[in-house]
């Protein structure tokens, strides 16, 4: 591809576009149902395979470190998840909605989300230095911080702007291969430093990590662009997109708050020991809840198309969703209060105590299926301001509780902090979809004609 500065003038844009929400009318008079569930599947298979990935380079790491180090190790990587909403400025929530409204012109989407990831997870590891710091003092080398922030907030970062490139244009299964490659690539790095004598430190795992990472990401972001052809280099029309992008990196940054802040506390508030037990159980509900997220992703891109039309279309959209997450996240739940009694036997004897954490956190899998369709019938109604603000909200009082909780209860308090910040979302998201409707004049969700469309647009 070839890159240079100016505007695009590419003569076939409008009529690409045209053609590209032709189809997605199509889909939605449909009903929306078009393979739903045969994308799910697709999408779920390279998902389970990052996730697979993601869980043994967890197991594994938390046997081959000390559980010291290890419980300092999940602190980092938890500030590292903190601030990376921000790494991104949002570029993959932007991509999905500019292709719902431009699908001709991808290319100047990707090259955009590209430069915003580039720039923001650079300023991004940068801030994440400068709190280690401030939270870890010695405890921690600066170089190691940096070592695990460029991996995850500059590398993944970019992946995941191909990533959703690739999903926007329909390349379902590709769109979930492309971030397992990464993962596999570490976890192949994990896999030779366990080969090595004595235990594995953060120096080591955090070179091997930002090594592999760079490779993995330089030959994405080649192949997520080599179809491009000749694209501006537009950084004015990219920082001036960051505007709308950082309304879904605020909130994102504020999910992943209430996510892994509690992380974080426990290994400063509490003990290593005990960020490392809760660490263990809240991987396992990570993992567990991959069916869902895989669901969550395919369906994310077409709440932008429904959104178009108001709420009310988003919303009839997320009712048919309902039962289908409902139906594995209900029983997903009950399997993990049955066989927590197995944490030990995996992540090793130090972790008796992951038996009951895994059970107290088994209703989050519930909880976020519940909130996480309000949030997303917001967004794609074009209301991700209200997302924010519930998301922020949600993130201040779960650091509150935390700061009360885990210095009298250690992971115990972070569970209860956890259940009550994901309920109180869920309340919070659906009361304003509720408001959203009250609000809108609309009794029937009626899409536009194509030629209405293109006259917005123009």
């Amino acid at each position: 591809m070839t890159l240079a500065s100016g505007t695009d003038d590419t003569a076939s844009a409008p009529i690409a576009d045209v053609n590209g929400r032709r189809r997605v009318l199509r889909r939605l008079r449909s009903g929306g149902h078009d393979g739903f569930l045969q994308k799910s599947g697709k999408f779920f298979t390279g998902t389970l395979l990052r996730t697979a990935a993601q869980g043994v380079l967890f197991v594994l790491l938390a046997r081959e470190m000390s559980i010291d180090t290890y419980g300092l190790f999940v602190g980092v990587t938890a500030l590292v998840a903190v601030v990376s909403p921000f790494a991104s400025a949002g570029a993959p929530s932007l991509i999905f909605q500019n292709h719902a409204d431009a699908p001709g012109e991808w290319a100047r989407h990707l090259v955009r989300g590209l430069l915003l990831s580039l720039i923001f997870g650079t300023a991004a590891t940068a801030l994440v230095g400068l709190a280690a710091v401030v939270i870890w003092g010695a405890e921690v080398s600066l170089l190691d911080v940096f070592g695990l922030a460029v991996a995850d907030l500059v590398a993944w970062r970019l992946i995941e702007a191909v990533a959703a490139s690739v999903q926007a244009r329909g390349r379902i299964f590709l769109a979930s291969i492309v971030p397992a490659l990464l993962h596999l690539g570490r976890l192949a790095g994990a896999a030779a430093l366990a080969l090595t004598p004595g235990t594995i430190t953060i120096r080591e795992w955090a070179v091997t990590s930002t090594v592999t990472s760079a490779i993995i990401c330089l030959f994405l972001v080649w192949y997520g662009l080599r179809d491009a052809g000749r694209v501006p280099l537009d950084l004015r029309g990219s920082l001036a997109q960051s505007r709308s992008g950082m309304l879904f990196a605020v909130g994102l940054s504020a999910q992943t708050v209430y996510n892994d802040i509690d992380k974080v506390m426990l290994s400063r508030l509490s003990t290593t020991e005990n960020a490392a037990i809760y660490a263990a159980a809240y991987r396992v509900i990570d993992f567990a809840y991959t069916p869902i997220r895989s669901m969550a992703a395919v369906a994310y891109p077409r709440f932008f198309e429904t959104g178009r039309d108001g709420p009310r279309a988003a919303l009839r959209y997320a009712r048919t969703l309902m039962p289908r997450y409902l139906l594995i996240s209900v029983p997903t739940a009950v399997l993990l209060v049955a066989f927590a009694w197995a944490m030990p036997l995996v992540f090793g004897p130090e972790y008796d105590a992951a038996t009951p954490a895994l059970q107290g956190l088994s209703a989050l899998v519930v909880l976020k299926t519940i909130h996480y369709l309000a949030a997303d019938t917001l967004s794609g109604s074009r209301l991700q301001a209200l997302r924010t603000v519930c998301q922020i909200i949600v993130g201040v009082v779960n650091a509150a509780l935390n700061i009360w909780l885990i210095p009298r209860y250690g992971w115990q308090g972070a569970i209860v902090s956890s259940l009550l910040c994901d309920a109180l979302l869920a309340v919070l998201l659906w009361g304003c979809v509720v408001a959203a409707l009250r609000r809108d004049p609309q009794t029937e969700a009626v899409p536009s004609s194509p030629p209405a469309l293109h006259k917005e647009r123009a």
